[in-house]
C-alpha cells in the first residue's frame, strides 16, 4: 500500500483578525504548490481516496493536488486531519475507506513529520516542508517502523533516497 502524507502549501501567517482554520494559501504557497503537484502527478501517483484537514489551507491544497492529478476518486474532508493527527487517525481513515492501494493526506505539521518518522523509525522526526510531498510504502497493518521511504519532493526538488531527504 503507497500512502502520500501531504503538508499544505505556504498560508497567511497567523494573526490576531484571522483564525486559525480560516488562514489561506498565499500566491505564493499556490504557485509554488502547482509545481510540486505537476511533479507529483509525474511520478505516476493516482490515490483512490485523498484525506484532507478541514482547515481552510489543507483544503486549498487538496482541490490544487487532485486537479493536477485528475483525481476523479473521492476527496474527504476529515475532522481526523486537524492538529493532533496521529498514527491510530491514519489507520482509522484508512479502514473506513476499505484500504485503499494508494492514499494521500493532506494535513498539518508537527503531525505529518511525526507520523512518517515513526513508520519509519527515524528517532529525530522527519519534519516536511510547506507544500512537501512524501511517499511510503506500508503493509496493509500500517504498523510503526516499517515503512519504505520511496521518495519526498518539495519546493527544493526530488529525492528518491532516505539519506538524502534526512541530511544523513
Amino acid at each position: 500500500m503507497k500512502l502520500f502524507l501531504v503538508r499544505h502549501a505556504e498560508a497567511i501567517e497567523q494573526s490576531g483578525t484571522t483564525p486559525d482554520a480560516s488562514r489561506y494559501l498565499t500566491t505564493k504557497g499556490r504557485l509554488a504548490f502547482r509545481k510540486i503537484a505537476r511533479r507529483v502527478r509525474k511520478a505516476g501517483i493516482a490515490p483512490a481516496v485523498i484525506f484532507t484537514s478541514p482547515l481552510l489551507r489543507a483544503v486549498q491544497t487538496t482541490e490544487i493536488l487532485a486537479e493536477r492529478l485528475k483525481h476523479e476518486g473521492q476527496v474527504v474532508v476529515a475532522r481526523e486531519l486537524s492538529p493532533g493527527f496521529d498514527l491510530q487517525d491514519l489507520r482509522s481513515l484508512l479502514m473506513s475507506a476499505g484500504s485503499p492501494e494508494e492514499a494521500a493526506y493532506v494535513g498539518h505539521e508537527p503531525d505529518l513529520g511525526l507520523l512518517a518518522a515513526a513508520l519509519m523509525a527515524i528517532p529525530e522526526g522527519f519534519p516536511l516542508r510547506k507544500g512537501a510531498v512524501l511517499a511510503l510504502e506500508v503493509e496493509s497493518s500500517v504498523r510503526k517502523g516499517t515503512a519504505k521511504f520511496l521518495w519526498r519532493t518539495d519546493g527544493t526538488g526530488t529525492v528518491t533516497r532516505l539519506a538524502d531527504a534526512t541530511g544523513g
